[in-house]
């Protein structure tokens, strides 16, 4: 039997810690697991600072057992200017020539070269005659640029969606018929708890996840609960994400505002210390999409809301937006609740302070509706769409 191809693009694999990154190894290991003869490569940007083995280092960080024979290929960055972008393009989509199945896992409008294509799609980018400074503001290049978008839209066999707040806004952007897309939503891979032991080790702690960036609205919170401290008497705020250079000036100023208040930052916690937060946690906050109009700029808001399931997994109450993929996650006064404004967003999380029967109610349906995105779900929404869209043939089937 002949090998079957399949490469994973993700230009930040290795470099980037987050849901994009996870969802695509995660993937892989899906089809290690289920698939037989195949030959998988990852495509990536950059390469794997010193000198550790990049499969390992992607079981070691999302708890995988990808074997270390899979394939890594790293591209390098083009050169600046229009010239070097063209030629960064068409090496990337090399990457797919003579390949059976090509699996774009990033936010873009590129188009691929495999016998079947599947784009991953997080959110969906705008058309190049739409959203591009070159192709839509210049009459003699939009036409390219409609030929690019064709090209695009026609390529995929298959889109795979991490929401439907994705899949909508990849039909009202592209028009891409529903049969040809999928939603099938991120798993936790973190272990639900018993429902009946939580609450005994939930502590008095207000939890946030989420990378160091001002898009997650993490200062307005922090800020928020300064501000109010008096409402949530003997709680404190803990904040843990990823903190990279980039946002060190950000960093500081969430820094600033909660000196000297019960807020707790902590910086590119370990996977063990992040779990030991969502279980002590007794109630999640998420903010992201504060001031944006989700049908205005709907990219700014989340998409889907990986931290927010993670939390549920773990009995922590979710107290989250009401925009976007969050929706789709919390059912507000089942699960959790749903908020519009930082009042708001107050009042929810004294009710739950006030009323502990409430709070272990929400908490245990929190669980429940977790299970939703766990990672047998995972799988088996993966195994339908990969059956359903005939993407590996059916002997390669069985590891």
């Amino acid at each position: 039997m002949n090998k079957f191809s399949v490469r994973l693009y993700c230009p930040s694999l290795f470099s980037g810690y987050g849901g994009a990154e996870k969802y695509t190894a995660t993937l892989a290991q899906f089809l290690v697991d289920n698939y037989k003869c195949l030959d998988i490569g990852f495509v990536a940007y950059g390469n794997v600072e010193n000198g550790t083995h990049p499969i390992r280092l992607l079981n070691e960080r999302y708890d995988l057992s990808l074997p270390e024979d899979v394939k890594t290929i790293f591209l390098k960055e083009g050169r600046p200017g229009l010239l070097g972008k063209y030629f960064s393009q068409q090496r990337l989509r090399s990457t797919s020539d003579k390949i059976d199945l090509y699996i774009n896992c990033f936010h873009n409008v590129h188009f691929f070269h495999a016998v079947r294509n599947v784009h991953l799609v997080h959110f969906p980018a705008e058309r190049r005659t739409m959203a591009s400074p070159l192709f839509s503001r210049n009459v003699f290049l939009k036409p390219i640029g409609a030929i690019l978008d064709y090209r695009y839209k026609h390529c995929y066999a298959l889109f795979i969606c991490n929401s439907a707040f994705t899949r909508k806004w990849l039909e009202n952007y592209w028009g891409i018929d529903p049969k040809r897309s999928v939603v099938i939503y991120p798993p936790t891979g973190r272990a639900l708890v018993d429902a009946c032991k939580h609450g005994d080790e939930k502590q008095k702690i207000i939890l946030m996840v989420s990378r160091f960036d001002p898009r997650k609205n993490l200062f307005e919170a922090v800020e928020y609960f300064t501000q109010n401290e008096d409402y949530f008497p003997g709680w404190k705020l803990v904040i843990a994400g990823s903190l990279g250079e980039s946002s060190a000036e950000f960093y500081k100023k969430i820094e600033q505002v909660a000196a000297g208040h019960r807020v707790d930052l902590r910086c590119n916690p370990a996977s063990r210390e992040l779990d030991k937060l969502y279980h002590a946690a007794s109630i999640f906050w998420h903010a992201m999409g504060l001031s944006v109009d989700e049908n205005v700029n709907p990219i700014d808001i989340e998409h889907f809301g990986i931290t927010t399931v993670e939390a549920m997994a773990s009995g922590a109450v979710p107290i989250v937006i009401d925009k976007g993929g969050q929706r789709e996650i919390v059912d507000d006064g089942i699960n959790g609740f749903r908020w519009t404004t930082l009042e708001t967003l107050g009042d929810a999380t004294r009710l739950l302070i006030a009323d502990c029967a409430l709070r272990d109610r929400l908490a245990k349906a929190a669980i429940e509706k977790s299970k939703k995105y766990s990672s047998e779900e995972f799988h088996h929404r993966v195994a339908d769409a990969f059956e359903k869209f005939e993407l590996i043939p059916k002997e390669y089937r069985g590891a």
